[in-house]
């Protein structure tokens, strides 16, 4: 079945098309073939089904390309923490708290709420795999939302009394597995991709290098936490990046989450090596990460993808990260305290536009798939309703101002992941009802698991003294419960 948009304005995201008034976009099987005007007059409409999109914008769908989505079912615990009570609090206890059908229902609930957003493509940073079982189950519930996702087993080990995965072998072993039996096709909505535990964990550079060999054994991308704080134990810079350097394991193949204590030399190994970069600005700026590294991305030519990282603390509209991101990469690069009155700003709307859809895409290693309102590529379509109080009078010069300074999740009226409607007439075509129940189970549960454990506030006491506590081996710096 073909799907013909018509008379859309279309923010392409493609330089080779542009912004075009009064559009059609035409989707046969799963992908865009043709962006034109009056392509209605050259197909069968009879064997199209018909999308009016007057008075709509049509732009990429959102990528989101940091997000722990498994946090969906704890939202808000962490909006007034530091990064060292998120340590304690999620990484430490909430993390050890979860069953199989947790992760399940958290990310099946969680994707949901981006695709009402507009998000059609997350990179989930899976780092809560207690078992067999919470990896099956976190994969069910990425393949029932949907979306689109580059889902990144995760070599992080919460501390459990009897975990069932041994060694850092175990792990591996797994993770071969999962790629065998899920990810055998390039044609799914759900691609493979591994995050390594951040350096701080690693009982030694050849423990931590054998997980991003593994990697690219299996041909997926890395997703990395890297100089996110300095060294949590002296403070000095824990230079993640020079470590990679050092051990040949910088590639192009790599995105770097957060980066917002690197070295120059360290931004020089990263731009030589074509690596990218997500930021994630909200949490960044709230957890005491240090500034977003707009300023050396841009300075250095790195590609730049934006995250949601965490539910626990924020919400799934990437239009916000955006739009905090824009406006303090301004601010930072402007420096209005010298007195000076600039005309214009440094970093236009259209840019910003382009960190949350083609740069996400290059970033998830997808730019030549996805990102973009590009024949041959998957169709992820938004069709923005720019005819009510939100957004009518947007300007024609700035489409890209009116999609992200004014539209959200209200004006959104159609999303389609590969050329399927996820969300129509304003509301997601799913079962929603089933989801927010699942959610809601999982969400008492977990506050009744922690009352049982002594309550959340104990858990956070004295963060830095439990990674002290810790101990070392040959299977990584283990903490102790």
């Amino acid at each position: 079945m073909k799907t013909l948009i018509r008379n859309a304005f279309v923010v392409s995201v493609d330089p080779t098309i542009g912004n075009v008034d009064g559009a059609d976009i035409l989707v046969e099987n799963g992908r865009i073939t043709a962006v034109r005007p009056d392509l209605a007059q050259e197909v069968d409409l009879a064997a199209c089904e018909v999308v009016d999109a007057t008075g709509h914008i049509a732009s990429p769908g959102f990528v989101d390309t940091h997000h722990h989505v498994w946090q969906s079912a704890v939202r808000g615990i962490t909006a007034d923490w530091s990064i060292r009570d998120y340590v304690s609090g999620i990484r430490l206890f909430v993390a050890s708290c979860y069953r199989p059908e947790d992760m399940y229902a958290a990310q099946l609930g969680g994707l949901l709420q981006g695709l009402r957003e507009g998000v059609t493509t997350t990179a989930d940073y899976c780092h809560n795999l207690n078992s067999p079982d919470h990896v099956e189950e976190s994969i069910r519930g990425n393949q029932e939302s949907g979306a689109r996702v580059v889902w990144s087993y995760g070599f992080n080990r919460p501390p459990l009394p009897n975990p069932a995965f041994t060694s850092l072998q175990d792990r591996e072993d797994y993770l071969r597995r999962t790629a065998s039996k899920y990810f055998a096709s390039k044609d799914s909505l759900l691609t493979l991709a591994v995050s390594p535990e951040e350096s701080w964990f690693w009982a030694d550079r050849a423990y931590g290098a054998r997980q991003f060999r593994v990697a690219r054994e299996l041909d997926a991308h890395i997703f990395w936490h890297a100089n996110s704080t300095r060294n949590i134990f002296d403070g000095t810079p824990r230079r993640d990046v020079g470590q990679l350097v050092e051990e040949g394991l910088l590639g192009s193949d790599l995105t770097l989450v957060h980066m917002n204590h690197s070295q120059p030399d360290e931004w020089h190994a990263v731009a030589d090596a074509g690596a990218h970069v997500s930021i994630t600005p909200e949490t960044e700026l709230q957890m005491n990460m240090g500034w977003p590294v707009i300023e050396e991305t841009r300075r250095h030519g790195i590609n730049v993808g934006l995250g949601i990282d965490i539910l626990s603390n924020n919400s799934a509209d990437l239009r916000f990260q955006l739009r905090l991101l824009l406006q303090t990469g301004r601010r930072m690069l402007t420096q209005a305290e010298s007195g000076k009155l600039d005309k214009g700003v440094p970093i236009s709307c259209a840019e910003a536009l382009h960190w949350g859809t083609l740069g996400g895409a290059q970033a998830l290693g997808l730019g030549d798939q996805i990102g973009s309102l590009t024949p041959g590529k998957a169709a992820d379509i938004l069709l923005h309703d720019a005819r009510g109080l939100s957004m009518l009078g947007w300007p024609r010069s700035n489409p890209e101002a009116a999609i992200l300074l004014h539209g959200g999740a209200d004006t959104l009226s159609t999303v389609m992941v590969g050329g399927r409607f996820v969300k129509r007439d304003h509301r997601l075509t799913c079962d929603e009802g089933r989801a927010v129940s699942l959610l809601s189970s999982t969400h008492d549960h977990l506050l009744a698991r922690f009352e049982e454990q002594g309550g959340l506030a104990a858990a956070m006491d004295k963060p830095i003294d439990r990674y002290a506590g810790s101990s070392d081996s040959k299977e990584g710096r283990v903490i102790r419960v």
